[in-house]
């Protein structure tokens, strides 16, 4: 699996639901979570495992993430028994605080990529950051594996780690300011390409999603988690360049192709100063369309 694949939007799907896979993969969604965790009964995971390991088995041509249960849990085996042969598939790994947590998927993971004839790392983790812990030691997180491509932050209202911080919540983010800020900041210095803000709660306030979408996006995060259809085409349109930046970035890498051609490394556009941070800017909004300048 390519760790440029885009990801603006993850929906769920509980893994014991298997009538609600089909509408999750024909959405909109750029990738699809299907849960044996919090949202399956103890009693069901068994049943849960059974169904996951029959639609990755059945869908090849979807990034798919499995979200297994902590590895503290006991369960880690049987849980990475739903894994199918092939490289569209990703694990969501709940409550990560520390790297040495990760260490024995790591390494369980590279044992079945051997048996399956599959390159080595293919098959990305992805932690999610649910306590003040995990917070601090993000970049160790994104760090020590190369099979670790991006994280989530669990920022959701009433979730684990608004509650262990004791914050109030509120669209506009006050109270996990600093969480978000330190996670993108930890998450760009490690080069992690998915840095994913957690999900919206509330499905009878769309406003409110919007919002709290958008300071996702303008704090640098890559995407979002939905948790309904419904939620999607607010977090695909938010996460996607507006037709302005998307113009401005042309002109920006068309104006100054021109300028170095002529000896220059700075160039005016639409009354602005660009210069070479600005081109990375324009070259990373057109990626997000895979619009190519010739």
């Amino acid at each position: 699996m390519s760790s440029a694949h885009v990801l603006r939007s993850l929906l769920f799907a509980p893994g014991n639901r298997p009538e609600l896979f089909a509408k999750a993969t024909a959405s909109p969604a750029d990738a699809v979570i299907l849960d044996m965790e919090d949202s399956v009964p103890p009693a069901q995971k068994a049943l849960a495992r059974d169904h996951v390991a029959a639609e990755l088995a059945a869908r090849t041509d979807r990034l798919t993430f499995i979200r297994i249960n902590h590895p503290d849990r006991g369960e880690l085996a049987a849980d990475l028994s739903v894994l199918a042969g092939h490289e569209n598939q990703a694990l969501m790994i709940p409550k990560i605080s520390e790297p040495s947590q990760l260490e024995e998927i790591d390494r369980q993971l590279a044992a079945f990529e051997a048996r399956a004839g599959l390159a080595r790392d293919v098959l990305s983790m992805m932690p999610v950051v649910e306590t003040a812990l995990g917070v601090r030691n993000l970049f160790d997180i994104l760090s020590r594996f190369p099979r670790v491509r991006g994280a989530g932050l669990a920022s959701a209202e009433q979730g684990d780690l608004m509650v262990e911080l004791a914050g109030q919540w509120t669209p506009t983010g006050e109270a996990m300011s600093y969480a978000r800020g330190k996670f993108v900041c930890d998450g760009r210095a490690a080069c992690a390409r998915w840095l994913i803000d957690g999900a919206f709660m509330n499905l009878a306030d769309d406003a409110a999603l919007e919002t709290e979408t958008r300071l996702g996006r303008v704090m640098g995060f890559n995407g979002k988690i939905a948790i309904h259809p419904r939620q999607l085409a607010t977090i695909n349109r938010v996460f996607s360049p507006t037709v302005d930046e998307v113009e401005r970035a042309k002109a920006v890498i068309a104006a100054f192709r021109e300028a170095e051609a002529g000896g220059r490394a700075a160039v005016k556009v639409r009354g602005m100063m660009v210069d070479y941070a600005n081109v990375r800017w324009a070259e990373q909004v057109l990626a997000l369309i895979d619009v190519r300048i010739d």
